[in-house]
């Protein structure tokens, strides 16, 4: 289904035509040009290939206002970039870029007025990490609008970005941390063994969504991620359209490369996935091919159980921090640790996921006199 400002219509005789900006005439007015194919998708494509082959001194000195520009360059990145991704630039520029530029000619665009910008980001509550986001995106979106001629002053624009202070992530308590796994041995749900192959493996929630039975090798003791599972924004749904769900259930690859990986298996989990293995292409949470346990369903059932467990609320993405903090804390290297976790550097690792309790450090020091 085509969306609303693409210019992209299904014809009476089944053919899809998509229309573009093809020039100027003298007086400002627009000269549209036309592309046709038998798909939606073939059409866009045929668009986006001729928009990206505009001449850029063909462009200099035109009025474009960034609402326009924006629009662009969403087309040239829409495949080449993770769905996920593509919605989560859509939301951030819709909420906070449009509204304060979208009407502004990018020509016009200022040092003071991308300033006033992230101050006003900052009156609003935003996290110094979601303001960067905002400010490397925009970037993002001026940079296009230089390379296909639209401004020229871009090297003139400062874009300062803030600084980032990284706040304690709130990991399980070990006493906490104990007692849930008590629960969690006691009870033989799907579910629950589940949790516990978070806890011990430290994988992300919707990674756990996706586990088949076919991803884990009991012979080798490996389980195997190979895809995810996340809710988001329906590409095809349009304002006004109630037969199209305004998101949707997107299965595909890992976060990124490095977290398609292989994870080590303990004897104590493998015994506990073998008394509820079934079928090679049935979910792990569910049993059936035919539905899988989407991640908001696992937050909110993980919720449900803190409360029965009388532990205070945490994200279920806290177990993947505390795992990662007690691995460091048994001697386990960071090289191993992080490839484990999927990430594409130790850095990462480092700096986001492992946390020393107080205890810890308290140890730590104590070595220095004995």
């Amino acid at each position: 289904m085509p969306r609303k400002g693409e210019n992209i219509r299904k014809r009476k005789d089944g053919r899809w035509e998509a229309r573009y900006e093809k020039s100027r005439d003298q007086n400002g007015r627009i000269q549209y040009g036309y592309v046709y194919a038998h798909t939606y998708d073939s059409v866009k494509k045929k668009k986006l290939a001729i928009l990206c082959k505009n001449r850029p001194q063909t462009n200099i000195g035109r009025k474009i206002f960034f609402r326009n520009l924006n629009q662009e360059w969403l087309a040239s990145v829409r495949y080449t970039v993770k769905i996920s991704t593509y919605t989560c630039y859509e939301t951030l520029i819709s909420i906070h870029i449009i509204p304060e530029f979208g009407d502004i000619p990018v020509k016009y665009i200022s040092s003071d007025s991308i300033y006033r910008f992230s101050e006003k980001l900052k009156k609003e509550g935003l996290s110094s990490r979601t303001i960067k986001n905002i400010l490397i995106l925009f970037h993002s979106i001026l940079q296009y609008g230089e390379k296909q001629g639209y401004i020229n002053h871009l090297s003139q624009l400062e874009f300062r970005y803030p600084k980032i202070i990284e706040h304690s992530f709130n990991i399980i308590s070990q006493e906490n941390l104990t007692k849930l796994i008590s629960v969690l041995c006691t009870d033989t749900s799907r579910f629950s063994i589940g949790i516990l192959l978070c806890i011990y493996t430290g994988i992300r929630v919707g990674e756990l969504s996706g586990i088949r039975w076919e991803d884990i090798d009991f012979e080798q003791r490996i389980l195997h991620i190979r895809r995810t599972i996340s809710r988001v924004k329906n590409l095809d749904h349009t304002a006004g359209e109630d037969k199209l769900p305004k998101t949707i259930l997107l299965i595909g690859p890992p976060k990124s490369p490095s977290s398609i990986r292989d994870i080590p298996i303990s004897d104590f989990l493998l015994e506990k996935l073998k008394s509820i293995a079934t079928d090679q292409d049935a979910y792990l949470l569910t049993g059936t091919n035919l539905k899988c346990m989407e991640p908001r369903t696992i937050q909110r059932k993980f919720k449900r159980l803190l409360e029965q467990c009388e532990i205070p609320n945490i994200n279920i993405h806290s177990l993947r921090h505390t795992f990662a903090s007690r691995c460091i804390e048994m001697g386990i290297d960071s090289k191993t640790l992080s490839e484990i976790l999927g990430h594409s550097s130790v850095k990462i690792t480092m700096d986001i996921y492992v946390h020393c309790s107080m205890k810890q450090k308290q140890k730590y020091m104590e070595k220095l006199y004995y």
